[in-house]
């Protein structure tokens, strides 16, 4: 007699068949290898000079972002108390602001 042939004792123990092991970590080894498509994934290493450089250009760009919002928020015209626009907000206003422009020069009214 074997502690396998007694099923809820091996499970209760924590053990598990060698066979059925064995079908468990293929079947571990192949979900972590394959992609959902069916291809092996690569594991991308990514050095510490790589990570440094990817931080120093979304940096840049997110600095470059917020110079452009900041502009945009000078043109827009706004009220001289509010507080500074957000993000969304100011994209917002320009919106309205730029229709409105447009409708004032494509209306019949005077011209000077």
């Amino acid at each position: 007699m074997n502690l396998y042939d007694f099923p809820s004792l091996a499970e209760s123990t924590g053990s598990q068949s060698p066979t059925s092991f064995e079908d468990d970590m293929d079947y571990d080894e192949d979900m972590k290898l394959c992609s959902p498509l069916g291809r092996p994934k690569r594991k991308r290493v990514i050095t510490y000079a790589q990570r440094q450089a990817a931080n120093i250009r979304e940096r840049k760009r997110m600095f470059n972002l917020n110079e452009a919002f900041d502009l945009l928020r000078k043109k827009v015209p706004t009220f001289a108390y509010e507080k500074r626009l957000s993000r969304i907000e100011t994209l917002r206003l320009a919106i309205v602001y730029i229709s409105f422009m447009t409708e004032l020069l494509n209306s019949p009214g005077k011209k000077n």
